[in-house]
C-alpha cells in the first residue's frame, strides 16, 4: 500500500471522528441557542417598545411648554424671536405626536388622538394671540393666555402625560422583571448543556488522540526505517565513499525515492570525472557573483532616493493629518464663537432700551423747572410702567449671566487654538525639547475630539511620570496616528453603541510607558507581520495612505530610540504600546547638541 493511501485511509478515520464530534456539539450548542433566540428577544422588544412611547410622552410635555413659554414671551416683550420659536416647535410637537399615534398599540393611540385634538385647540388659542401681537394688540393675546379656558386645556394636557408617563413606567418595571426571568432561565440551561458538551468533548478527545497516535505511529514506521537506510547512505556518499549502495526495497514512495537516489549517485559518479565542467560552473559563478554586487550598488543608490522619498512622505502625511483635522477643529471653535455673537445680539436689544429709558429720564428732568407736580408725577408712571415693560430688573441680572457666557466661549476659542499649536509645535519643528507625554495626550485629545466624540469615549489612567527630551511634534503625531486608526476601526463596525478608547501610562525599567487600547474589530493575525510597512492599509482605496504606522515607528523606534508594540485579539481590540527611554543624561546632550546646531546654522 502506498504512503499516500496509508495517510488518506489515517485522515479519514481521524476527519470521521472529528465529524461525529462535531455534529454532537453542534446540537448541544443549538439547544442553548434557542432560548436566547426567542424568549430574550422578545422580552427585549418589549422594553424598548416601553421606554419609546415613554419617551415620546416626555418630549410631548417638554415641547408644550416651550410653546406656552413663547407665545408669552412674545405677547409680553413682542420680540420676533419668540414668534419664529413658537413657530419651530409647533411642527416639531406635532410631528412627535404622530410618532406616538403610529407606533402605539390600540389604547395608546387613542390616548395620543386625545392630546392631539387638545394640543390643535391649544395651538388656536396660542396662535390667535400671536395673530394680535402682531396687529398691534398686546394686551388682548395676553389675556387670551391668562384665560382660565387656556390654563385649562393646558393642566389637562400636563396631567394626561404624566398619568400616562406613571403608567409607562410600571409597564417598563413588568417588562424588565420579564426580560430578567428569561435571560435566568436561559442562562441555566445554557450552562447545564455547556457541562454537558464539555465531558463529552473529553472523552471524544481522548479516543480521537488516542485514534491519532495510534495511526501516527503505524505511518511513521513505514516510512521511518527506510529514510534512516537513505540517511546513512548519504553520509557516507558525503565522504566520497561513491561505491555505497542503498538496500531499500519497500514498493511505495519511499522505495521509488530510493531508486531517484541511485540513479543520482550514477550521475554524480560521471560527474566526478568531468573537471571542465566543475571549471565551466565556477567561472559562471564569478560571474554570477559580479552581476550580483553590481545589483548590490543599484540597491544602494535606490535605498539612498527611498530615504530622501521618505522624508517627502513624512510631511505629506502631517499635512494629511492636519488637513484631516481642520474641519473638527473650525467645529469646536463655531460653537462658542456662535453662542458669543448671539449674546452680542443680546446686548445689543438690552442697550435700545436702557438708552429709550435714560431719554425719558432726561426729557423728565427737563420738565422739572417748567411743569407743576401733578404732570410730574403722571410722567414719573409711565417711566416707572415702562421700566417694568422693559424688565430692566430681569436685565441687569442677565447682563453678569451674558458676560460671562461671552469670556468662557472666548476662553475656549483661545484654549482650542492654544492647544492646536502646543500639537503642532510649527514655532519649532524640528526641536528636541523637554516633554512631558500626559500633556500630549491632553493636547491630542482636544484638536481630534471632533473626530472621536461620535465614535467613542475616551477613558484615561494617566499615571505620574517624568519628563523626556524628545521632538514634541513628531510624538503627539504618533499618537494621533495612533488614536485615529482605533477611532476609524470602531467606526467601521458599524455598531449601535459607542466604543472604548483606554489610554494609560506609567514608567517602567527607566522608561516612560504609554498603552492605547480600543475594543475594535482587532487586526487580522495574517496582517500583523505588515502594519508597520509603508503603503500598507487596511481601509478602502482612497481613505488611507498607509503611511501612519511605518511614519509612527520610524519616529519611535529610529528618531528616538524607542520601543512600538502592537498587541491583538481579533474581535476584542487591539493595543500599542509606546516605549521612551527617561535617561535624562543623553536627553540632555542631545537637547544641547541640537540646539547648539540650530544656533551655528543661524549664524552662518
Amino acid at each position: 500500500m502506498r504512503i499516500s493511501q496509508r495517510l488518506i485511509l489515517g485522515f479519514l478515520a481521524i476527519a470521521m471522528w472529528v465529524a461525529v464530534v462535531g455534529h454532537i456539539s453542534l446540537y448541544q450548542l443549538n439547544q442553548i441557542s434557542d432560548p436566547l433566540n426567542s424568549k430574550i428577544p422578545e422580552s427585549v422588544e418589549s422594553i424598548g417598545k416601553t421606554a419609546y412611547l415613554d419617551g415620546l410622552a416626555q418630549v410631548m410635555r417638554y415641547y408644550n411648554e416651550v410653546l406656552t413659554q413663547s407665545a408669552r414671551n412674545y405677547a409680553f416683550t413682542q420680540d420676533k424671536k419668540w414668534e419664529q420659536r413658537y413657530k419651530d416647535f409647533r411642527s416639531k410637537l406635532s410631528q412627535v405626536i404622530k410618532n406616538a399615534i403610529d407606533n402605539g398599540e390600540e389604547k395608546d393611540r387613542e390616548f395620543f388622538l386625545n392630546i392631539g385634538q387638545i394640543n390643535l385647540a391649544h395651538v388656536e388659542m396660542e396662535s390667535k394671540s400671536i395673530e394680535l401681537v402682531n396687529n398691534g394688540q398686546p394686551k388682548e393675546a395676553i389675556n387670551i393666555l391668562e384665560s382660565s379656558i387656556y390654563w385649562d386645556q393646558k393642566r389637562s394636557v400636563e396631567q394626561d402625560l404624566e398619568n400616562y408617563v406613571s403608567r409607562r413606567g410600571i409597564q417598563y418595571d413588568e417588562a424588565l422583571s420579564n426580560s430578567t426571568r428569561a435571560v435566568t432561565l436561559a442562562t441555566e440551561r445554557a450552562q447545564y448543556l455547556i457541562k454537558t458538551s464539555t465531558r463529552l468533548i473529553l472523552i471524544f478527545g481522548v479516543v480521537a488522540l488516542s485514534i491519532s497516535i495510534g495511526a501516527g505511529l503505524l505511518i511513521s514506521r513505514s516510512i521511518y526505517v527506510p529514510l534512516l537506510k537513505l540517511k546513512a547512505a548519504a553520509v557516507e556518499i558525503g565522504k566520497g565513499k561513491l561505491n555505497t549502495q542503498i538496500e531499500v526495497k519497500s514498493n511505495d514512495e519511499v522505495g521509488q525515492l530510493a531508486t531517484s537516489f541511485k540513479i543520482m549517485l550514477n550521475d554524480l559518479r560521471k560527474t566526478t570525472t568531468s573537471i571542465d565542467n566543475l571549471n565551466r560552473e565556477i567561472t559562471e559563478r564569478r560571474k554570477a557573483e559580479e552581476n550580483v554586487r553590481h545589483a548590490y550598488e543599484d540597491l544602494e543608490k535606490a535605498n539612498q532616493e527611498l530615504k530622501e522619498m521618505q522624508s517627502q512622505l513624512v510631511q505629506s502625511e502631517k499635512l494629511s493629518s492636519i488637513g484631516q483635522l481642520a474641519a473638527g477643529v473650525a467645529h469646536e471653535m463655531n460653537t462658542p464663537v456662535g453662542f458669543v455673537a448671539s449674546n452680542f445680539e443680546t446686548l445689543e436689544i438690552y442697550m435700545g432700551k436702557f438708552q429709550e429709558l435714560l431719554q425719558m429720564y432726561d426729557e423728565l428732568f427737563e420738565k422739572i423747572e417748567t411743569s407743576d407736580k401733578a404732570v410730574l408725577l403722571d410722567r414719573v408712571d409711565a417711566i416707572s410702567k415702562s421700566r417694568n415693560e422693559m424688565k430692566i430688573d430681569f436685565i441687569m441680572e442677565d447682563l453678569s449671566v451674558l458676560f460671562n457666557d461671552s469670556r468662557e466661549g472666548i476662553d475656549r476659542v483661545t484654549r482650542i487654538v492654544q492647544n492646536l499649536r502646543d500639537f503642532s509645535r510649527i514655532d519649532q519643528p524640528e526641536n528636541f525639547d523637554i516633554y512631558n507625554i500626559n500633556d500630549g495626550i491632553k493636547t491630542t485629545l482636544v484638536v481630534a475630539q471632533n473626530e472621536i466624540k461620535n465614535d467613542a469615549d475616551v477613558e484615561m489612567e494617566l499615571s505620574e511620570v517624568p519628563d523626556i527630551i524628545c521632538n514634541t511634534g513628531q510624538i503627539n503625531q504618533v499618537l494621533l496616528n495612533i488614536i485615529m486608526n482605533a477611532t476609524q476601526a470602531i467606526k467601521s463596525q458599524e455598531r449601535n453603541d459607542k466604543g472604548t478608547i483606554t489610554i494609560r501610562t506609567y514608567t517602567m525599567d527607566g522608561d516612560v510607558v504609554c498603552e492605547i487600547s480600543d475594543d475594535g474589530p482587532g487586526i487580522e493575525p495574517d496582517w500583523l507581520d505588515k502594519i508597520f510597512d509603508p503603503f500598507f492599509t487596511t481601509k478602502p482605496i482612497g481613505q488611507g495612505t498607509g503611511l501612519g504606522l511605518s511614519i509612527s515607528y520610524d519616529i519611535i523606534v529610529n528618531k528616538h530610540k524607542g520601543i512600538l508594540l502592537v498587541d491583538n485579539s481579533v474581535g476584542n481590540g487591539t493595543k500599542f504600546t509606546i516605549k521612551l527611554s527617561i535617561n535624562k543624561k543623553s536627553g540632555k546632550k542631545e537637547l544641547e547638541k541640537e540646539n547648539s546646531r540650530k544656533e551655528d546654522s543661524i549664524i552662518c
